[in-house]
């Protein structure tokens, strides 16, 4: 008796952590809402390149009538991955003395239940033409060498990333921009 009320214990604080918002299940409404008040660069519906996942990225406040928001939400809309419901809050971002450039901490995990846990900090930054969303994760202050716990010959191996840096991002949705560069124009 006393496992199974630890077990819904530690069930009802995942689902709490989980927050999940009303009225994302459905990108037209999302569309309808975000039109109704004039949107920062980087406020819109944005599709990862990776993988097809769509979120929104909007004001906490939405009557906030600064031209930069001080904060911004970034939401579900769809995923690949069944488990997350439309409306999950992925994360939170804030703008940077860099113009384009945001400061953002992402959830990084997703528990059985579907609820968006572990999160990260991540470096948001839009392109020239606002239409592209670069997403760079912060670099951890610890490095730890294990190659310097075994003899000197082995030092000599170094294993370093050959995967350049500013190929992870999302494409903007909305709103639809004038100028497309990486849809090909065929003449």
């Amino acid at each position: 008796m006393g496992r199974l009320l630890a077990l819904i214990l530690c069930l009802s604080a995942l689902t709490a952590s989980a927050e999940v918002l009303p009225g994302y299940a459905e990108q037209d409404s999302i569309e309808a809402r975000m039109s109704q008040w004039p949107l920062s660069p980087i406020e819109g519906i944005w599709e990862m390149a990776a993988d097809g996942a769509r979120f929104a990225i909007e004001r906490v406040r939405p009557d906030d009538s600064e031209p930069l928001p001080r904060q911004l939400r970034l939401i579900i809309i769809s995923s690949p991955l069944r488990r997350v419901r439309p409306g999950s809050v992925m994360g939170t971002a804030h703008p940077t003395v860099k113009p384009g450039v945001y400061e953002a901490e992402i959830n990084t995990k997703i528990s059985d239940l579907g609820a968006l846990t572990l999160p990260r900090k991540f470096t948001l930054t839009l392109n020239s033409e606002q239409n592209a969303l670069t997403i760079q994760p912060f670099k951890s202050p610890v490095k730890v060498n294990l190659l310097r716990l075994i003899p000197y010959l082995y030092r000599a191996v170094r294993l370093q990333d050959s995967r350049p840096d500013g190929l992870d991002g999302a494409i903007k949705i909305y709103p639809p921009q004038p100028v497309n560069p990486l849809t090909p124009v065929y003449l």
